[in-house]
């Protein structure tokens, strides 16, 4: 059986086709004339590179400064200060001569005053500070007799420095034996022991004395050594 509307469908479907064809490829042509692509592409050019990250920027590392420290600078009565007392050390007996003068204007019928002075006789400075101790020396046996000395407050202790050949002065009160009645005994010599040290050094008495056997009895007082004598 021959059907007679089956070669004109198909006829009309391929001009159909044909003409969605040329449409469509009209539209592509036109579309690429004015320079739009119909499917984007990147050029290898174009690809895209990641930003380089900022590098961290470095913190720099503060160094100590060097600065020199200061030298200590001594003040007076510092240690270290060139010719002030605490520069020197204590005078010894082995460094100082030692002298006793009269007092004859301040004497009184049961007392009577001496000055001792010590003497820098070394070659560098040295510091009295303090009370000697004296004590009577028998002129017959030359053994020290009575107590030691003890403490005269008419002077403040203080250091006095004694450069070479410079003196300080220490008051010496003494009683006189009489007043106590116990057996007499000449004296012509002192023990002289400076402070901090034992070592002691004969020194003359300006004149002869009495002394006193009983070894309870104290007969003599030093003051503190002073940069001169002590006036009253």
């Amino acid at each position: 059986m021959i059907r007679v509307g089956t070669g004109r469908s198909r006829g009309f479907t391929a001009r159909r086709l044909g003409t969605v064809l040329l449409v469509t490829v009209g539209a592509a042509v036109t579309l690429t004339a004015c320079g739009v692509p119909l499917i984007p592409t990147l050029d290898p050019t174009d690809t895209p590179t990641a930003l380089p990250s900022a590098a961290p920027v470095p913190t720099p590392t503060p160094t100590p400064s060097s600065v020199p420290s200061p030298e200590p600078t001594g003040g007076p009565g510092s240690p270290g200060s060139p010719g002030e007392p605490g520069a020197a050390s204590a005078c010894t007996t082995d460094r100082l001569s030692f002298a006793l003068q009269e007092r004859p204007a301040d004497s009184g019928a049961g007392s009577f005053f001496w000055d001792l002075s010590v003497t820098n006789s070394g070659a560098v400075a040295c510091t009295a500070n303090g009370y000697p101790r004296v004590q009577l020396v028998s002129a017959d046996t030359g053994q020290p007799i009575g107590a030691a000395s003890g403490l005269e407050p008419r002077a403040t202790p203080s250091a006095v420095l004694l450069q070479p050949g410079d003196s300080a002065f220490s008051l010496l009160h003494l009683t006189r034996a009489g007043v106590y009645g116990c057996p007499l005994i000449p004296v012509t010599e002192l023990a002289v022991t400076p402070p901090n040290t034992d070592q002691s050094s004969r020194v003359a008495t300006p004149n002869p004395i009495d002394g006193c056997a009983d070894p309870a009895i104290q007969l003599a007082r030093t003051g503190a050594f002073a940069a001169s004598p002590v006036v009253f």
